[in-house]
């Protein structure tokens, strides 16, 4: 055992294999039994690393109580369910793994714990709840620890002791596991090690242990006693390989045969010679009492007590047969299946039914077996015991099933045989694709028919009738009479309703009458054995694949099912029909056979299944009965002893449709892994005292389950009921898992059925399942919340009495800004209605003023009348600066943006200013930075506005020094500044002074309103941008316009109209003004500019006027009696001529911000404001009035 694990054992004899001679055909089982039965040919199924083994080196095999298989190999230990492989291995700095990977030994205790030992492994124990493993090894240091880490053997007593066999002696465990018992055998000295190294261990039906080591085979009794087991006659040491039994039976796999221990207490041999006399590794008996030896040259069986012993043959290449020679172990799980682990193939497993079916085939190397391994027919032979097998190209071999012996009879006829039968004549009838011949058994000599003549091709099937004639199917053309003396080819008539049934599938003579089966319904030949005729109530236009007999009458077959019909009269009648409703399988028939129990045995291109009329129930068959190929073609042999022999793909399948054993009964259903997943990776998860308990940020569950039956693992099927979250079953197909997902917080129970081998099975104990609540769901959340919704009901009565206040508040306030608005709306009204008012008296107050300036005057006259002319423009800006405030507070006010030039702008104040300055003794200077764009673009009125305001005031509190206009540009902005040196402003005034009706104190405090800052501030807003202010006491003021700097490419420059005042030009003007004063004032000014006046008082007497006489231009007043300025200008334009333009200027004491829009729409020209000066009128008259034919002055 040490040399096969890598080390080799003191005293055993290990021989190598040598080469084993192939069995007779694929029979693994050689027998020369004279009987009808056919010999034996077990079926393995295989396992090995592509089905998740970790190793094909496999050393030990052992069941867990759940009903998993368990594998102790070279890699590892591999736990198997019959769906996956869960693998443990050894893993560096892991200490909840193997200790190493090679194990060779595996125990199931009676808590069901799985042990495990190997060769440098030490002792370990898998935790089933953590997935780990628990390890005992070999301490230098400590007396009490395990006597060496090369463990060998492991059993545990009736008394719960655990014996551990090692490479240095026998160790039992204590029974807290923390310390070992070295085991002294008095039989060979004093002390441990004198026992040498254990290699077996066995505890009987008596509770004894049996003990197996270089020195012998030993017995200890329950009180401690030893005593030895001898060879029988020889009286030599038995050395051990394996010591197993059943019942009182013990068995020594010993190193040089297999011996069983009498009832005389010696060892006796068994076996041989058929066991050579090498390594037996392994011996059990299945439950049907065949003993199974595995050795290190091959299986062997004995199939009934005190039979003959004889080899499975080992053929690792062909499909079904041992994977390996070496057997290892072996073992018989609860259902009755054989597991064999193989050193040198992996695992394999024939399941208890295996013996239903024999398969012969070809094999390799071995002349006595079929020649092709594909029968493509078969036939009965007339003495009952032989078999014909038809073959690919042409070929036809007779085969013993009893013995496997193959014959090979028949070679090179042309094309595939397809139908064969053996007449009376002792001559066997032989279709092949393309021709029919007949051989003679005796000299097997074959003569071809010639079916041609008779217009027959392709034939199918050979048959004797009832008249002794033999009758031949074929492929599309009817069926043909063949006389078996002159071989003469007749076609046969037949009703023919469509060409269908010249295509037939099945001819059978039973009980005087030959029938016929075609993919046009179901034909007999009549009484008078001349012509095949429809069966009276059979299917007709419907195919019949196959068709087979019953007591009362016979079951058809195609694709849709099966029908049954009874005999009625000289007919038949349809009495039940199988479809797929009532689980008929997708499967392609091609034969169909009703045995003594009334069962169907369906046989098709994709497998065999046995459908049981009484209870409607379908089976299907496959290597878990011992058929490894369920491919079958047509054309069985059914023999006098009951036994089928089918061809398949895979060679000839034979077996007693009585002796097919049913499944055994309902396999153990557990669930074998729990997991959770609450965020990326599954976690398994124990379940204690059969409740698993969930957190509740536990999201997904997975549970696994298994039905642990290893007939047919893919053919199980389950279904779940999560009690509390499914309406109903769920089906899960052979997938034994579920996921579920979104569990809320509660209590489930989860239950599972499995229907497995034809049985329904379910847990013994379901699944209760508890989902913790989630805090926020708990009776601690719920307190808080009761607190939580006390304190809300408060705060939103709080925030509710909030509300209603601050509504009432929103309310006032909305009142008051209604009021405001109304207020602000009836000022605006009021200032621009006082506006139009002042307007028009102050044109006839600066109108005089202006004219009596033009007259003759002594100085005090003319001081008076400056002072008159003076007063006016400061009573106009006082009004125009009201008027603007009022515009920006009701957001009225419209910048008209436009290309300027800052450097003119700035110099045009300051000599605007200069005068002024002078009057009060001042310097009034301009500075200009050179880097000053040429153009910029903005609202330069507005931008001229601010900056005379800011001149003025400078100037108005400056007494000493100078006032600095400047201009400059900084970055993106263009900066303005006005500074002065004046007495300073102080802080506590800065703030707020450029509030409304705000000043500083002053000694000028009581000169102006304060609305000429507020406004610069508004104005500047309205620009974008801002006005800043530095001023110290007794240092002087410093007022900045910061402005957008948006430079404009400078246009050509072009030629301005330049006023002319008093050119020599007579102008006839037509004034249309209903105010006397205002007419009689711009008549002064306009006579005095030397132009002559006509004066129309409303518009009707202005349309007249122009009627009688043209005028070169109107001055229009908008606010007429009657008909108004607009009205009274679109008529002017309605009456004009082609080619003729009046320039008519608007002339209006009004403040609103579209009537200057309002009059251009109306067809006015340009548009001026109430108080008139001579300068304006002037210019507007040099732009606008072109030369009458009058005569100059």
């Amino acid at each position: 055992m040490a040399m096969l694990l890598g080390t080799t054992m003191p005293g055993a004899s290990v021989r190598a294999p040598t080469p084993h001679a192939p069995m007779v055909g694929t029979a693994p089982v050689a027998s020369v039994s004279a009987t009808n039965t056919p010999l034996p040919t077990p079926q393995f199924r295989r396992y090995g690393t592509s089905d998740g083994l970790p190793s094909t080196h496999v050393y030990a095999v052992a069941q867990s109580p759940d009903g998993a298989i368990w594998f102790g190999t070279k890699g590892g230990i591999a736990r198997f369910d019959g769906v996956q492989f869960q693998v443990f291995r050894h893993a560096k700095n892991d200490p909840g793994s193997l200790f190493d990977n090679g194990i060779d030994a595996l125990l199931v205790d009676h808590q069901g714990r799985l042990w495990a030992g190997g060769l440098n492994a030490g002792l370990n124990r898998y935790v089933a709840a953590t997935g780990t493993f628990l390890h005992w090894g070999h301490d230098p240091a400590d007396p009490h620890s395990l006597v060496s880490d090369r463990v060998w053997s492991i059993a545990q007593t009736a008394d719960g002791s655990l014996w551990v066999g090692t490479s240095a002696g026998l160790d039992r465990m204590s029974p807290d596991g923390k310390d070992f018992e070295h085991i002294v055998n008095p039989l060979l000295g004093d002390k441990p090690g004198d026992f040498g190294p254990v290699g077996a261990l066995y505890v009987d039906a008596k509770g004894q242990l049996w003990i197996g080591s270089d020195h012998g085979t030993f017995v200890r009794e329950a009180d401690g006693s030893m005593h030895e087991v001898l060879e029988a006659g020889s009286k030599r040491h038995v050395v051990p390989w394996r010591i197993e039994g059943t019942g009182d039976e013990v068995r020594i796999a010993a190193v040089d045969g297999l011996m069983i221990v009498g009832k005389d207490g010696y060892a006796h041999p068994f076996g041989a010679p058929t066991i050579p006399a090498t390594n037996v590794m392994s011996s059990v008996r299945d439950a049907a009492g065949r003993l199974w030896v595995g050795t290190q040259k091959g299986l062997f069986v004995q199939t009934t007590a005190g039979g003959p012993v004889t080899p499975v043959s080992n053929h690792p290449v062909l499909y079904g047969n041992l994977p390996g020679t070496w057997v290892w172990q072996i073992m018989t799980d609860r259902e009755g299946g054989v597991w064999m682990a193989l050193f040198d193939g992996g695992v394999a497993y024939l399941a208890p039914g295996w013996n239903s079916f024999s398969r012969f085939t070809h094999v390799p190397d071995d002349p006595s077996s079929l020649r092709d391994a594909m029968a493509t027919t078969m036939a009965r032979g007339r003495d009952g015991r032989h078999v014909w097998v038809g073959e690919r190209r042409g070929r036809v071999d007779r085969l013993d099933p009893a013995t496997g012996q193959v014959e090979q009879v028949i070679s090179g006829l042309v094309g595939d045989v397809v139908g064969m039968t053996q007449d009376n004549r002792h001559r066997l009838w032989v279709a092949v694709q393309g021709g029919l011949y007949v051989c003679a058994i005796s000299s097997w000599r074959c003569s071809k028919v010639d079916i041609g003549s008779a217009g027959a091709k392709r034939p199918l099937e050979v048959e004797p009738g009832p008249d002794g004639q033999m009758y031949a199917r074929t492929f599309g053309h009817g069926v043909f009479r063949i006389d078996p003396g002159s071989l003469k080819v007749t076609r046969m008539p037949m009703d023919q309703p469509s060409d269908k049934v010249l295509w037939g599938s099945q001819m059978t003579e039973h009980g005087g009458v030959f029938w016929y089966a075609s993919d046009g319904g179901m034909m007999r030949l009549n009484a008078t054995n001349s012509r095949f005729e429809m069966v009276s109530g059979g299917p007709v236009g419907q195919s019949v694949d196959a068709f087979s007999f019953d007591a009362h009458g016979l079951w058809m077959a195609n694709d849709n099912g099966l029908t049954h019909y009874h005999y009625q009269g000289d007919g038949i009648a349809l009495d039940r029909t199988v479809d797929s409703a009532q689980g008929w399988p997708p499967i392609s028939v091609v034969d169909l056979r009703v045995d003594a129990h009334g069962r169907v045995w369906i046989f098709g291109h994709d497998g065999l299944w046995c459908f049981d009329p009484a209870s409607g129930k379908f089976r299907a068959l496959g290597l878990q009965d011992g058929l490894a190929n369920g491919e079958f073609t047509r054309g069985y042999a059914l023999m006098p002893s009951g036994y089928i022999y089918a061809p398949t793909l895979g060679g000839v399948v034979a077996f007693d449709p009585d002796r097919v054993q049913d499944h055994p009964g309902k396999p153990h259903l557990a669930i074998t892994q729990v997991s959770i997943n609450a965020g990326k990776n599954w976690t398994a998860v124990p379940i204690r005292n059969g409740v698993l308990h969930m957190g509740w940020g536990e999201h997904r569950l997975m549970v696994q389950t298994r039905a642990f039956s290893y007939l047919d693992p893919p053919s199980t099927l389950y279904c779940f009921k999560l009690v509390g979250f499914d309406n109903g079953w769920v089906d899960t197909g052979n997938r034994g898992e579920r996921t579920f997902i979104g569990l809320s917080a509660g209590d489930y129970t989860l239950e599972v059925h499995a229907f497995v081998n034809g049985h329904w099975t379910s847990l013994a104990t379901p699944l209760r399942i508890h989902v913790q609540s989630p805090p926020w769901l708990r009776w601690w959340a719920w307190l808080v919340y009761a607190v939580l919704i006390v304190l809300l009901a408060w705060a939103i009565l709080l925030a509710w009495r909030r509300r209603m206040a601050s509504r009432q508040r929103i309310m006032l306030a909305e009142q008051r800004r209604s009021l405001a608005e109304q207020a602000s709306a009836a000022k605006s009204q009021f200032l621009a209605t006082l506006s139009h008012e002042i307007r028009t008296p102050m044109t006839g107050v600066m109108g005089m003023a202006e004219l009596l300036l033009a007259t003759p005057l002594n100085a005090v006259q003319h001081s008076y009348a400056e002072t008159m002319q003076r007063s006016g423009d400061l009573l106009l800006k006082l009004l125009n600066d009201a008027l603007d405030l009022a515009r920006i507070e009701s957001g009225r006010l419209q910048l008209e943006p436009a290309p300027f030039d800052p450097c003119a702008l700035v110099q045009e104040i300051g000599r605007l200013q200069t005068g002024h300055a002078r009057a009060k003794g001042l310097e009034f200077d301009v500075e200009i930075e050179t880097d000053l764009p040429p153009r910029a673009m903005g609202d330069v009125f507005r931008i001229r506005q601010i900056l005379l305001n800011l001149a003025n005031n400078a100037l108005k509190f400056t007494e000493h020094g100078r006032v600095v206009l400047g201009v400059g540009c900084y970055g993106e902005e263009l900066v303005f500044s006005v500074c002065d040196t004046g007495p300073g402003i102080p802080e506590d005034v800065q703030a707020h002074l450029f509030e409304p009706f705000e000043q500083g104190e002053s000694p000028q405090r009581r000169v102006g309103t304060g609305l000429g800052l507020s406004i610069c501030r508004e104005l500047a807003l309205l620009l974008d941008g801002r006005i800043g202010l530095e001023s110290r006491m007794g240092e002087g003021s410093i007022f900045r316009l910061h402005l957008p700097l948006h430079e404009v490419s400078t246009p050509a420059p072009r030629a301005l109209p330049v006023p002319r005042r008093g050119d020599g030009t007579t102008r006839q003007i037509l004034l249309v003004e209903d105010d006397a004063i205002v007419a009689a004032v711009v008549r002064g000014l306009l006579e005095r500019l030397g132009h002559g006046v006509r004066h129309a008082v409303n518009g009707l007497e202005a349309m007249a006027e122009l009627a009688q006489e043209p005028c070169d231009l109107v001055l229009m007043d908008l606010d007429l009696p009657g008909l108004d300025g607009f009205q009274v200008a679109r008529l002017i334009r309605q009456n004009e001529a082609p080619g003729e333009h009046v320039p008519i200027i608007a002339v209006t004491a009004r403040t609103g911000g579209d009537d200057e829009a309002r009059s251009r729409a109306a067809g006015m020209d340009d548009f001026l404001r109430k108080p008139l000066t001579g300068a304006q009128l002037a210019e507007v008259l040099a732009e606008w009035a072109s030369p009458s034919t009058a005569s100059t002055n």
